[in-house]
């Protein structure tokens, strides 16, 4: 966003320079001089017959199941981290050194609960056994069974907690433990910082597939379905549309779609992949460079030169990559469209 400063800067260049923009003008007045100072350049919208399908881009994601968080037991300081993102780590393996002063005590209480635990199922045993020969109630063989499971459910739960750690050490210090086997993705804090209970601490990353995220256009969600094919340029392999979300953006009117890539081919978290879609034919595609486009009050626009300066036209984006955006509107083939200076250019629109 720009700020208060910079927007008072381009507002003076404006004034200096003599540019008149109404607020609610599309045409916009902007002399050759004016163009220069501002550092507005401009470049054809061409026709291009070749598209084929629709053009886009997404970041490589992992697919449910895929990623596994790596929680503390108890609340805890983080006192060093045994693995970093980047390193692979198998199961059971230490990820990080943390200080509880709870786990201390439940690691001195375990015994004493396992004890409890199975001195309470033995009473709650005589208990039914002597219900049977009429010498206990059914209510108080039944307290007696209630107290041995809740005994039993206590252990348990902290036999688990002690069972994802292993003890350093140190008083109160343990050893958090990999759940899993993969690639660490994720260091939640720093040396120091505190761990809550159960808040995600690190992510381990299975590598055993990857997915795309990707967001459309709806006109071009709409001829996507469940297993379109997914080309991926300079690539021979292909991908496919495993789900397409129900909902639409109400800010950018797109749908976002997931795409499984296929296996075998190296492809990090966070990547970011071109790719083209088979939709049906759209004629001849207008395309300008993506920087061409400029965003106002949730609506897609592009500055088109005029003979006076330029003027502001709403366009539908039909398909998107990084460089390039596929797009119908009132423009022909062959019209300059601004690249550069569009900050100054939407301020002029904006009526700032």
């Amino acid at each position: 966003m720009m700020g208060t400063k910079a927007r008072r800067a381009i507002t003076g260049l404006i004034i200096a320079l003599g540019l008149c923009a109404p607020a609610m003008a599309q045409e916009l007045n902007v002399s050759v001089a004016s163009r220069k100072a501002l550092g507005i350049t401009t470049t054809p919208v061409v026709a291009d017959a070749s598209v084929e399908g629709a053009s886009a881009f997404g970041t490589v994601v992992a697919p449910p199941g895929h990623s596994h968080p790596v929680t503390s037991p108890f609340d805890a300081v983080l006192l060093e981290p045994l693995a970093i993102p980047g390193m692979r780590v198998e199961a059971g393996a230490p990820l990080a050194r943390l200080y509880s002063p709870e786990y201390e005590m439940v690691r001195a209480d375990l015994e004493s609960q396992r004890l409890t635990s199975e001195h309470m199922a033995i009473l709650a045993d005589r208990d039914k056994e002597l219900r049977s020969l009429g010498l206990r109630s059914t209510a108080e063989a039944d307290e007696a069974e209630h107290e041995a499971k809740s005994a039993a459910l206590i252990y348990a739960a902290n036999k688990s907690k002690l069972g994802a750690i292993r003890p350093a050490s140190g008083s109160g210090r343990f050893d958090l433990l990999a759940t899993a086997s993969g690639i660490v993705t994720e260091l939640a804090v720093e040396a120091g910082a505190p761990v809550g209970v159960s808040e995600p601490l690190f992510s381990i990353f299975d590598g055993q597939g990857f997915w795309l995220d990707v967001a459309l256009p709806e006109r071009i969600a709409n001829s996507v379905s469940l297993g379109s094919t997914v080309t991926l340029p300079g690539r021979s392999e292909t991908g496919t549309v495993v789900a397409i979300d129900p909902r639409v953006d109400p800010l950018f009117q797109s749908v976002r779609i997931k795409i499984s890539l296929p296996g075998g081919l190296s492809w990090r978290l966070g990547q970011l992949v071109d790719l083209s879609l088979e939709t049906p034919s759209q004629g001849m595609a207008l395309v300008v460079p993506a920087r061409a486009l400029v965003r106002i009050n949730g609506t897609d626009f592009i500055f088109v030169e005029t003979e006076s300066g330029f003027k502001l036209v709403r366009v539908d984006v039909l398909a998107r990559s990084r460089e390039q955006i596929v797009l119908t509107g009132d423009v022909q083939a062959g019209e300059q469209v601004a690249i550069s200076g569009l900050a100054a250019l939407k301020n002029l629109a904006e009526g700032v």
